[in-house]
């Protein structure tokens, strides 16, 4: 008789409780806290030896919420301890939104560090995740970088609309008059940032003006003159600032510019990392940056949340017109990845009701999300096929036009990104 021991731990920045049931779901201890350290690690490892040789059991499965990365040191340690080893314990990570759900099917219950361990251990062990989580997860390092890179483009895009809205403040017809066709191109960021002062600067004759624009762009401005001419006209439409503002505002403008000259470097250095680790470790990716209109970055960040293709293979799925359990394919693996991501919608049906106001699931992978949405952007510019499957979703919406256009076509094309990593082949276009 199997007789699998069951741990529900829940994670937070401070401690790691513990819910710990027999096989047959009944309680053997409700709660113990551990510090989230590596000191409570060894109380911990302790705590589970000698339950472990007291109940004479002969397995053990460990369950866990994905908290943050409260989770990872200590599921590490747990994975690599050579003493636990001896019961091969099996780890899962469980989407905090599957023990919510699974809470909800029960009585209500207090939600509190000492009663959510237990609803995270009966979980698996009534429903068991498809596959146990592997601490060989070669993904990981490439994982860490991409979304660095999501949280610094971010950043990113609220410094840039923070320095807007100073900008404004200063010169607030240079947005209307647009002298430059990037406010923060070179040149604009000379004239808004540089040596001269901006009034001293738009006083200069045309001629004059247009020639120190053109020297500081690198000869690269299609028409000096006229962008001298708009430069002007913003100093004559926008509003004077009142002089105890100009200084703070000023400041402000400046420090802002400045924090997003170092984004943009960090930026840099992040992507460079990424394809360093691609370039040593995932040579694969590169065969979805043969998709146009996809990067290096962009591939990089879907094959990164995707991870091994191998755990959605696992089990066997249902099929409702045979009527018998078969393995998975790969149309079953990318109907998985793109629920991953949220990029699906639930039906709601009831009786003879069906409803046709169907609202995507957003609950998955944002950073997956993102990747995909990012990329169908770019391949609805460069791919004819997705190019008419966008046009055609845009003209069928009633309304957020683009945004549903993006979001379908962001849907189609997890099956190509899934294919290719799965075939581990270029892409190649229908139309050739």
């Amino acid at each position: 008789m199997n007789r699998c021991l069951h741990v529900g731990i829940d994670f937070s920045q401070k401690g790691a409780d513990f819910c710990l049931l027999f096989p047959d779901g009944r309680a053997l201890d409700l709660h113990q806290h551990f510090a989230n350290s590596q000191s409570g690690y060894e109380q911990a490892r302790v705590y589970l030896l000698n339950t472990m040789q007291t109940h004479d059991f002969d397995g053990l499965n460990i369950s866990a919420e994905a908290t943050s990365y409260y989770w990872l040191p200590f599921f590490w340690q747990l994975a690599h301890d050579e003493q636990l080893a001896r019961w091969r314990p099996n780890l899962f990570l469980l989407n905090p939104r599957w023990v919510h759900w699974f809470k909800r099917s029960l009585s209500p219950d207090d939600k509190t560090d000492a009663k959510d361990p237990f609803y995270i251990a009966e979980r698996t062990r009534t429903r068991p995740p498809a596959a146990p989580w592997s601490s060989q997860d070669d993904w990981l390092p490439l994982r860490f970088y991409t979304r660095l890179r999501f949280h610094l483009v971010q950043t990113l895009t609220r410094e840039k609309n923070y320095a807007l809205l100073h900008l404004f403040l200063q010169h607030s017809a240079y947005a209307t008059q647009e002298p430059f066709s990037n406010w923060l191109g070179v040149t604009s960021r000379q004239v808004l940032n540089g040596e001269l002062d901006f009034t001293d600067l738009t006083q200069l004759p045309l001629d004059e003006l247009a020639d120190l624009l053109d020297e500081w762009s690198g000869h690269t401005l299609p028409d000096p003159q006229e962008n001298a001419r708009r430069l002007q006209q913003v100093a004559a439409e926008s509003f004077l600032l009142p002089e105890p503002l100009a200084t703070p505002v000023r400041r402000i403008f400046d420090t802002t510019l400045q924090h997003i000259a170092s984004l943009e470097t960090l930026i840099q250095q992040v992507e460079q990392w990424i394809t360093a680790e691609v370039q040593a470790h995932h040579p694969e990716v590169l065969t979805l940056t043969t998709v146009p209109g996809v990067g290096l970055v962009l591939a990089a960040s879907i094959a990164a949340e995707i991870g091994g293709l191998e755990r959605f293979f696992s089990g066997q799925k249902w099929d409702a017109h045979h009527k018998r359990w078969r393995p998975k394919n790969l149309r079953d693996v990318e109907d998985a990845v793109a629920k991953m991501a949220g990029l699906w919608w639930p039906r709601s049906d009831s009786g003879n009701f069906h409803s046709e106001d169907r609202h995507m699931a957003k609950s998955g992978n944002r950073y997956l999300r993102f990747a995909f949405i990012q990329a169908a952007n770019g391949m609805r510019r460069s791919l004819p096929a997705y190019a008419r499957f966008y046009s055609l979703k845009y003209r069928q919406a009633a309304k957020h036009k683009h945004k549903r256009a993006l979001v379908l076509t962001a849907r189609k094309s997890v099956g190509l990104f899934v294919g290719l990593l799965h075939r581990k082949e270029a892409f190649r276009s229908k139309e050739v």
